[in-house]
């Protein structure tokens, strides 16, 4: 959510995405009731357009879009094909569209984000199993799932004491890293500093207007 508000301050349209099955929470923070969504599988099933299904789903919230969670009522009938169908929908309606999934790899929904996006987060805690854990996972997205390794960076999340630092993760998983501080006032200002130093640092230096168009991150802010 930190990130999604942050890059808002940069960019134009940008949608925020719940891709955590069974127990979505963005719209719980926004105020917004989480809806059933069987209407959009019901129209791919049954091959029908879903751009205006997808748009029903969606609600502006402190200037950015929302497209709450898959609830428990649905997500048993939910596969990795509906999934990309919301994320196409998505990025031809948007400049920027952010996905929080799952922890793991474990749900169609995570499969389908790591597939379809330009930028990987992946979160992991500062301690050395979390450390090997992440180096396991991403070696298993990039050889099985044909994910490009240069699409990921990691986010370090500094809540708590950790045996790690930011530059042992970039020296062991070989991708950037940024480090996040616990705390909401710490969240925000360094969500603020990532998307500059990914986005309008990178706009710069390519001196190009095109902006990537889907980001993602394996886990949430904070999460454990």
């Amino acid at each position: 959510m930190a990130f999604a508000l942050a890059l808002r301050k940069h960019k134009t349209e940008v949608v925020l995405a719940d891709f955590k099955e069974v127990t979505p929470h963005v719209h719980k923070y926004f105020g917004i009731d989480l809806r059933e969504k069987s209407d959009i599988y019901e129209a791919m099933e049954n091959r029908q357009e879903v751009i205006e299904v997808v748009k029903r789903h969606l609600y502006k919230k402190q200037g950015i879009w929302i497209f709450p969670g898959v609830g428990l009522e649905d997500f048993t009938k939910f596969e990795e094909k509906h999934f990309s169908a919301i994320i196409e929908v998505l990025k031809k309606e948007f400049d920027h569209v952010v996905i929080d999934t799952s922890p793991g790899i474990f749900f169609s929904s995570t499969y389908a984000s790591l597939k379809n996006s330009d930028l990987i987060y992946a979160v992991l805690l500062s301690n050395r199993w979390s450390l090997e854990d992440t180096a396991m996972m991403i070696d298993f997205i990039c050889n099985r799932w044909n994910v490009r390794k240069n699409r990921f960076k990691a986010l370090l999340n500094m809540a708590g004491h950790g045996e790690i630092d930011q530059h042992t993760v970039e020296r062991i998983l070989e991708i950037e890293a940024f480090s996040v501080r616990y705390g909401q006032k710490y969240i925000i200002s360094d969500a603020d500093r990532i998307v500059k130093a990914a986005f309008l640092d990178n706009d710069k230096a390519e001196g190009s207007s095109s902006p990537i168009r889907a980001t993602e991150r394996v886990k949430s802010l904070g999460a454990n």
